[in-house]
């Protein structure tokens, strides 16, 4: 292809170059606002197949941390199923303003560890929890950061198989004082949300 005279090629070659990022920027903005608009999830939207309600089996104890927390073990058994049907949420702590949990299966006394941690909320309720559960579902909301990283908000994971699956974030960056119940109830998730991530 021939050049004019007047160098209009690569002036054209510079208009389509920034075309094209232009468009990028266009579809990276329209996906950001899709994900902010995303559905959050509910409880009743994963909901256990059965809960069980019979005595719980004692905890197979088989870490040495396990082993120095028996009694709390123990005493969370008692209280039976609260979690994914068959499940019993142990709250740890892991410092100040941090906590991680265990799964302790209610019918088999065996202990599904905890994968990560929870900090890092700054304001909050009077009725403020920082992991939240149902006994009739398989969504457990942790609040906070994930192993001390942001963002900082609600993050919502689906106990599925043994394994926690992230489905979704609502950031908060520390301002806990709005209860998760209002998140998951109003109509729409806020402009603070993401999808997976």
């Amino acid at each position: 292809m021939q050049v004019c005279q007047d160098g209009s090629l690569p002036m054209i070659r510079s208009i389509a170059s920034l075309c094209c990022i232009a468009g990028l920027l266009v579809a990276l903005c329209v996906d950001a606002q899709a994900q902010g608009r995303k559905r959050v999830p509910k409880f009743e939207d994963y909901p256990a197949a059965d809960v069980f309600r019979g005595k719980s089996a004692a905890p197979i104890l088989e870490t040495q941390e396990q082993k120095d927390g028996a009694t709390y073990y123990k005493a969370v058994a008692e209280y039976g199923t609260n979690f994914a049907g068959q499940y019993a949420v142990v709250i740890l702590t892991c410092g100040s303003a941090c906590t991680m949990v265990d799964f302790l299966d209610t019918k088999t006394g065996r202990i599904l560890p905890g994968t990560f941690s929870n900090s890092g909320w700054q304001q909050f309720h009077d009725a403020f929890r920082d992991i939240e559960f149902r006994r009739d579902s398989r969504l457990i909301v942790f609040a906070g950061g994930i192993d001390k990283k942001r963002p900082v908000g609600w993050h919502f994971y689906l106990f599925d198989n043994g394994k926690l699956k992230k489905l979704h974030t609502i950031v908060t960056r520390g301002d806990f004082r709005k209860p998760l119940a209002q998140w998951m109830y109003s109509q729409r998730s806020k402009a603070g949300s993401t999808g997976t991530r």
